[in-house]
């Protein structure tokens, strides 16, 4: 990884932690949203809320696919594409 995307993914987990009320060790790259971390959909929402304010990115409702939002991977990925645009 290097040391942006080791950044950007470490901002991810910390959201994403902070939202799951979880330790961010606790938080792996290959980890489910609800699966391994027991997110609900109303915590989807409060971390999208959250990755709007940590990232400074709008979403669209086009944007918001569940394939995007099933694993601390996939969130990563979305941010990177956001960031990107």
């Amino acid at each position: 990884m290097s040391t942006e995307h080791e950044d950007l993914f470490f901002k991810v987990r910390d959201t994403i932690a902070a939202v799951a009320k979880r330790l961010t060790s606790e938080v792996e790259l290959d980890h489910a949203l609800v699966d391994d971390l027991g997110i609900d959909s109303i915590q989807i929402l409060e971390l999208l809320a959250a990755l709007e304010d940590t990232f400074g990115f709008e979403l669209d409702v086009d944007d918001i696919r569940p394939e995007s939002f099933r694993s601390v991977q996939a969130v990563l990925h979305f941010v990177e594409r956001k960031v990107a645009s």
